[in-house]
């Protein structure tokens, strides 16, 4: 239990359990004054109980960051609404009915169970096929078999599933952490972290899945099985793209041979995965979903937003066509170059947070949950603007303000200049562990 002499950490635990109900429960995203404040005290709670935390008492944090995700176990997600997408998915596998055959419109009035017109108003995608890789459409159907007539449910049983996935990144961190003979009291600026809680425990996004995964191919990779962490490391992928940009990693660790058996598994892998889409149109279908997708949609980007300055001052329109390439060849070139010049003996989740830091700053879209990968992969290095950056992304959720979408790129300015400062700083020599850590534990 918490000291009962130290007052400000005892105070930091009940706030931060009483956000956490707060936020989960009773704040929609269109509220942003309740919304921005009640994060802001939730992330200060937080940042006191690892500031007064003393040697002895990590696990004890450990504990309350899984006691923080299990408050929310009842909750309707508030700040997103792609869960209903999960459901219909899930619903429709339920009754064998294939997510990827037809938009969701056809399945209206067919009789299939769950499936309705007011789970189709709730719908964020109408107009989209499914573009939920299988391993996640596992979890829809696990979600819907339970229980398919009931939402409520559906998310009670998802979000119990995406929890024992996240006790796992507990397990894994604090495994890697003592591999690395890192401080225990790193991985607290993941297990606590206020955006870790809602958009995982929360509004159950899926990068949770990946991040599970990708730790377990880093261990195994630091042991030395590198056939397991390929696999690990595929089902990374077959979770969201994403880890591929970490490959390139490897050429200088392992050498051009191993990297390409490395990445031949990891190819078999996805490929067994992705058996439910063997059907050409299914591939089709979901390629034409991710264009539209690709096409349509910008989130508080940051590279990408200059570059889409730069098209409405010299052409007179959104350029997004042409500037979305030059986005996709910034990420590959900025990634192979650091992957070229990255010490060969360095640490790879450490050089991890530079490619995704790459990819996410020449993204079109950049969603909140798009930083939490990021952050997990922080903990295991010195470098704190994750953890910054996780407070500041946010604020994006200003955009909502009074139920009407409007891409405020004040936010965006203050986010992005603020995080700037922040890697500047933390390059030349900034020690962000002495101002967030307590001394006692910095010292050890």
């Amino acid at each position: 239990m918490p000291r009962q002499h130290n007052y400000w950490l005892n105070l930091g635990f009940i706030l931060s359990a009483a956000l956490t109900i707060y936020l989960g429960y009773f704040v929609p995203r269109e509220a942003t004054l309740p919304l921005i404040a009640g994060y802001t005290l939730f992330f200060g709670s937080v940042v006191l109980i690892i500031k007064k935390l003393e040697p002895g008492e990590e696990d004890l944090a450990y504990y309350w960051g899984m006691l923080l995700r299990l408050l929310l176990i009842a909750s309707i997600p508030k700040l997103s609404d792609d869960v209903y997408r999960f459901i219909w998915d899930g619903r429709l596998l339920t009754a064998l009915e294939d997510p990827y055959k037809h938009l969701p419109n056809y399945f209206l009035n067919r009789g299939v169970e769950g499936v309705d017109a007011g789970l189709y108003e709730k719908l964020n995608s109408k107009e989209y096929f499914s573009i939920y890789p299988p391993l996640n459409q596992l979890v829809f159907f696990i979600g819907a078999l339970f229980s398919p007539q009931s939402v409520f449910w559906s998310i009670v049983v998802m979000r119990i599933v995406l929890l024992v996935f996240d006790w796992g990144n507990l397990k894994l961190i604090q495994r890697l952490l003592a591999h690395y003979k890192l401080p225990k009291h790193y991985g607290l600026l993941y297990v606590l972290n206020p955006l870790v809680v809602l958009e995982f425990s929360g509004n159950l996004h899926f990068e949770v899945i990946l991040i599970f995964f990708l730790l377990q191919a880093i261990w195994h990779y630091e042991k030395g099985r590198l056939h397991i962490s390929a696999i690990f490391f595929g089902l990374s992928v077959a979770t969201k793209f994403i880890p591929l940009i970490a490959l390139p990693l490897l050429l200088r660790k392992l050498g051009v041979k191993k990297t390409v058996i490395y990445g031949l598994i990891v190819t078999g892998t996805l490929a067994v995965t992705f058996l439910p889409l063997i059907n050409t149109a299914h591939v089709w279908a979901i390629w034409e979903s991710l264009q539209l997708y690709y096409q349509k949609f910008e989130f508080n980007g940051s590279f990408y937003y200059l570059a889409r300055w730069y098209g409405f001052e010299t052409e007179g329109h959104n350029i997004i066509a042409k500037s979305g390439k030059w986005m996709m060849y910034a990420t590959l070139g900025s990634i192979m170059i650091y992957s070229l010049l990255a010490k060969k003996k360095g640490q790879w989740p450490r050089q991890m947070v530079w490619v995704w830091l790459f990819y996410l700053l020449f993204a079109t879209t950049v969603h909140p949950w798009y930083v939490l990968p990021l952050l997990a992969l922080s903990v295991f290095s010195r470098f704190r603007f994750p953890l910054v950056w996780s407070y500041l992304i946010f604020l994006t959720y200003i955009n909502y303000s009074g139920g009407q979408y409007v891409d405020r790129l004040d936010v965006v300015i203050v986010e992005y200049g603020l995080l700037a400062l922040i890697i500047v700083a933390e390059l030349l020599g900034l020690k962000g562990d002495k101002l967030i850590f307590n001394s006692t534990l910095t010292d050890k």
